[in-house]
């Protein structure tokens, strides 16, 4: 593959999550030349299409960084890039891997932005031009794709995708179905070009809702499912919502939207992709799970745990015809994000003190009042309270060692030291030795940092002889009359 060489409080959150984000890069920030002549501007590879030609949707680069969702009633093309009919491709890089990471909500990891939108007012119709995305792993550190074993394309297996799936490995733009001479080709193309793309087949309607894909489920005789979503697991199908609409009602002015919102924060959130509509408080999108990618050759499971370069390719061969300028199925790609993990509420790439401090400073705070985060706000009921803390602490102990105060990734002395000078401490932080989550520092706190010394690190763990008399320490220190404690 060819390549061109409490922090404070909850308001102070807000107000650094951009500058935090210059460190960490969410979005993809590279395009991977794959184009047909080597060329040193970022290049990708489409397949002809109604807009291939058109400076508006051929620009690669409008793949990359924030998105600039449309909503779900209409397209926005302000910031998208066409991969044109069957076949058409690009390839983008993120500056960091993209990890498989439990503790992101419902264990998604990356979210595909498009233009796609609800057809017809219904959550159960798309304006969709479906693409199939694979995922490959960058192993060796020189940040080239593709140039170390294992360095592979593995495909991430959607809802229709199974063992054996046609897979076309030459595009050919004679064989149609576009139209001969319909979409004018730029000279230097060949007639055709391996692509290995996977195609798909979805029902396209016709007549009332002609155009518009409909969820499978809510066209058979069950209407148990018809909330389930039938397509999953492909680039173009679900909406891109309106920066801070936590409701999906194209509005961001409404009881507890938030239009302030960076787009790090927002468009970093998945909506669910097995259920109809969109997920309150999140930005939209085409969410997948790492843990879907398969070997393309095999149909087993990749098992990987990172990837840091994505492709998307057009999988549909189908031209919807002139009226109203359907034309070819092609997907525009809008961007890419690292989903957020619910505990990383600056959206930094790290689960650090500072979205502790600011979760517990949270607490309390509705939609309209200052200081909210809505990123604190992870049941999406417009207030901040004992729901989102327990969520946000389940999560957290995914992340991080329980009693592992300083986070360095050992249960060792030093975190037993934090506990100790903050002994009967309320108002605290795990920072300070609240390790079970309760806003207090006590003995329960001491029974998490013995239960977990040592974890973390084979190497360097203290003697036991040390731990016993941290032990006797803890004793003496609890029997001791305190007079520090005060509310926090």
């Amino acid at each position: 593959m060819k390549r061109s060489a409490f922090a404070g409080s909850c308001m102070l959150l807000i107000m650094t999550a951009g500058a935090v984000g210059q460190a960490y890069n969410p979005f993809a920030s590279e395009v991977i030349d794959i184009s047909l002549n080597g060329t040193a501007a970022p290049s990708y590879l489409p397949a002809p299409g109604q807009r291939v030609n058109l400076p508006l949707f051929n620009n690669a680069s409008r793949a990359l960084g924030a998105v600039s969702g449309g909503g779900t009633a209409a397209a926005n093309n302000d910031s998208v890039v066409t991969l044109g009919g069957f076949g058409g491709q690009i390839v983008l890089g993120f500056s960091q891997d993209v990890r498989d990471n439990p503790a992101n909500p419902m264990g998604l990891d990356a979210i595909v932005f498009s233009n796609s939108f609800f057809a017809y007012g219904s959550e159960q119709l798309h304006w969709a031009e479906l693409g199939t995305i694979e995922i490959m792993p960058e192993l060796n550190g020189n940040g080239i794709a593709g140039d170390a074993p294992g360095e592979q394309w593995y495909l991430i297996r959607g809802s229709h995708l199974g063992a054996g799936s046609y897979r076309e490995q030459t595009w050919d733009r004679t064989a149609g179905p576009q139209p001969d001479g319909t979409y004018p080709i730029a000279a230097g193309w060949p007639d055709s070009y391996t692509t290995g793309a996977h195609e798909l087949h979805p029902a396209y309607q016709t007549g009332l809702y002609e155009g518009s894909l409909a969820n499978p489920n809510v066209l058979d005789q069950d209407p148990g499912n018809d909330q389930i979503e039938g397509y999953w697991g492909y680039a173009g199908y679900a909406p891109a919502l309106k920066l801070g609409d936590r409701d999906g009602d194209n509005s961001t002015a409404g009881p507890g939207d938030f239009a302030t919102m960076s787009p790090e924060l927002f468009y970093t959130t998945p909506d669910d992709p097995l259920s109809v509509g969109i997920s309150p408080g999140s930005g939209g999108g085409d969410a997948f799970d790492i843990a879907w990618a398969i070997d393309p050759d095999t149909w087993q499971p990749a098992g990987l745990e990172a990837f840091r370069y994505l492709r998307i390719t057009t999988a549909v061969d189908a031209f919807l015809g002139y009226e109203g300028e359907l034309g070819e199925v092609s997907v525009e790609v809008d961007g890419v994000a690292a989903v957020r993990a619910t505990c990383d509420l600056d959206g930094d790439g790290v689960s650090g003190l500072g979205d502790y401090d600011a979760m517990r400073a949270c607490q309390g705070l509705a939609w309209n009042e200052a200081g909210f985060l809505p990123t604190a706000d992870i049941v999406v009921d417009s207030v901040v309270d004992e729901s989102d803390w327990a969520t946000f602490f389940s999560v957290w102990t995914q992340v991080n060692i329980a009693g592992d105060g300083n986070l360095d990734g050992l249960v060792s002395g030093a975190d037993y030291v934090l506990w100790a000078n903050h002994f009967a401490l309320t108002g605290a932080s795990w920072g300070q030795g609240d390790f079970n989550g309760d806003g207090a520092v006590t003995g329960a706190d001491y029974v998490v940092w013995a239960n977990n010394f040592g974890a973390g690190a084979a190497a360097g763990v203290p003697e036991p002889a040390t731990a016993a008399m941290l032990v006797i320490g803890a004793i003496a220190l609890a029997r001791r009359p305190v007079g520090r404690g005060r509310k926090g």
